[in-house]
């Protein structure tokens, strides 16, 4: 069994902390490899991935991602209802139509910066924090597709997540604490 099959059995054995739901919240610095380990999870058919991007106000966002995550994912769960919310078009600068998530799923993992906040931990069954070396997170971050998108509010964006990330107590807060190595291998640091 690998790290990651042992990781994906530990969050389909957790109990359920919002309704039926297993809500698992997957943080970090941005590059740090939380969109690659989402994916790696979302293969598994009985996880759900959810970006905490769809519920950003854009670039400057951020910091109410996570009180509008509530909003639109945690209290429907909660409520036996399907998630429902109004995400950023990224393209055009301004929320898109409401939308509606069916989930067929009993592990929901929340991925992105900020879905450790105190907010949203205190609905998680699980708050886990990637972490990489800072020169590794940039390599990979301007190695991705979207790069030129993200280029111009990378220093904001710094500014914001690791503001964030000290207000919130993260990593310190988190359960786990885990690297994601470039071969995909996951390693657990803490937790």
């Amino acid at each position: 069994m690998t790290a990651l099959d042992a990781f994906t059995s530990t969050l389909t054995s957790l109990p359920a902390s919002v309704g039926d739901t297993v809500l698992v919240g997957v943080d970090g610095f941005s590059g740090a490899g939380k969109t690659a380990l989402a994916e790696d999870l979302a293969v598994h058919s009985d996880i759900t991935v959810i970006s905490i991007e769809e519920f950003y106000l854009g670039w400057a966002g951020l910091a109410e991602g996570p009180a509008r995550a509530v909003a639109g994912l945690v209290e429907p769960l909660r409520r036996g209802e399907h998630p429902r919310w109004r995400a950023w078009d990224w393209e055009h600068g301004t929320e898109g139509p409401e939308r509606e998530r069916p989930i067929r799923t009993r592990v929901v993992v929340l991925e992105g910066c900020g879905a450790g906040a105190r907010v949203l931990r205190g609905h998680e069954a699980l708050t886990v924090w990637i972490d990489a070396d800072p020169d590794e997170r940039e390599g990979r971050l301007r190695d991705r597709e979207d790069w030129p998108l993200y280029a111009p509010h990378r220093d904001a964006w710094w500014r914001a997540e690791h503001g964030l990330a000290e207000r919130e107590g993260l990593p310190g807060a988190a359960d786990v604490v885990v690297r994601r190595g470039a071969n995909g291998s996951v390693e657990r640091l803490r937790g």
